[in-house]
């Protein structure tokens, strides 16, 4: 939602923007109501032939100015359908991992000489890049911002009612799909330490089977809820009273995390990738280091025990979001992005 949003302020502020995206895309409406002219597009594969001389012939016949791709498979066709033409070519990158010189499908993307700047979700994100040998110069940050009008209005959620809650509980959210590098099996870990009023609230599909098996555990089972995939999870994660992202690794940034600190509530993450950009340690919440249960428990105690604390980090919490992650700053710093390497390249737009 926030690269829908963005190109709707870019046109309310004047520029021309136009849109592909695939034909299952739910925000096709979004744009339309924006004014912004849509085409969609089904890519096959990274190396879709009638889908690169589509993109090639929109591109040449519409003279843009730049051309922005958000995923993997438009990315890998946007560059093929580049070369030759002269538009800056800007990309994203949201993840940490995969990028290895001697990698050919690497350099249909991140290490294309096409490629003008990757914009990268985190600082995380842009040191991994580094590391993996794209030219420093090529690489910016933007955190993706969020509009904190989308949570103005989400239900309460009776956490009760829902998942059988007790009402005196301390709540524990957690949302991802829970695979190894996730986590969730950490988060379990620390559950055996944490007083009985704490109850967790696991939301994604579960794909490590070792999730599942301490979940079962008759010491915490009746105080672990497995909820599955849930399309109001930013709701339910408004009414817990702590977000965890126990991640191991490859984290860019996780709207897991945004999406209830937003609303105020305090977070609890590890150390890995991005995560640290996004909680101030002893602040708006605590950051722990990786594969650590007992770090964890200790941080979510604290904030079970202290209902001070607990509303003092929130407090940050939104702050911190409403300051460093708001959409406005994506826009600004999305646009400063452009204007650079537009001024390199001598592309010159009004």
């Amino acid at each position: 939602m926030t690269e829908i949003d963005m190109m709707c302020r870019m046109k309310k502020i004047g520029l021309h923007v136009e849109v592909m995206t695939e034909s299952a895309c739910p925000h096709i409406k979004h744009l339309q109501d924006a004014g912004i002219p849509h085409e969609s597009l089904n890519l096959r594969s990274r190396l879709d032939i009638s889908g690169i001389r589509r993109l090639r012939r929109k591109i040449r016949d519409e003279g843009f100015h730049v051309v922005h791709g958000f995923s993997n498979r438009p990315i890998s066709n946007l560059v093929w359908s580049s070369y030759g033409l002269p538009h800056a070519l800007v990309v994203y990158r949201g993840a940490i991992g995969h990028v290895r010189r001697w990698d050919p499908d690497c350099w249909l993307k991140w290490l294309n000489p096409r490629v003008d700047r990757i914009v990268c979700v985190s600082h995380a994100v842009r040191r991994d890049l580094e590391k993996s040998g794209v030219r420093p110069d090529k690489i910016v940050t933007v955190y993706k911002g969020h509009d904190f009008s989308w949570y103005q209005d989400l239900p309460k959620i009776d956490l009760k009612q829902e998942f059988g809650i007790p009402e005196e509980s301390f709540v524990v959210g957690c949302a991802a799909n829970m695979r190894r590098v996730k986590g969730a099996d950490v988060l379990l870990e620390a559950m055996f330490e944490l007083p009985e009023h704490v109850h967790v609230l696991l939301m994604g599909e579960v794909r490590d089977p070792l999730v599942k098996k301490l979940g079962s555990k008759p010491e915490i089972k009746d105080r672990v809820h497995f909820a599955g995939f849930r399309k109001d999870a930013p709701a339910i994660l408004g009414c817990c009273h702590v977000a965890v992202a126990p991640s191991r690794g490859r984290e860019g940034l996780t709207k897991s995390i945004i999406e209830p600190m937003a609303q105020g509530v305090p977070a609890v993450v590890t150390q890995a990738g991005g995560l640290p950009e996004m909680v101030e340690h002893g602040v708006s919440g605590y950051v722990v280091p990786v594969d650590d249960a007992r770090a964890m428990a200790l941080a979510i105690g604290k904030l079970a025990e202290d209902t001070a604390l607990r509303r003092k980090f929130g407090l940050k919490a939104k702050q911190r979001m409403h300051e460093v992650f708001n959409i406005v700053q994506t826009v600004d710093q999305t646009l400063d992005v452009y204007l650079s390497v537009c001024k390199e390249k001598k592309i010159y737009w009004q």
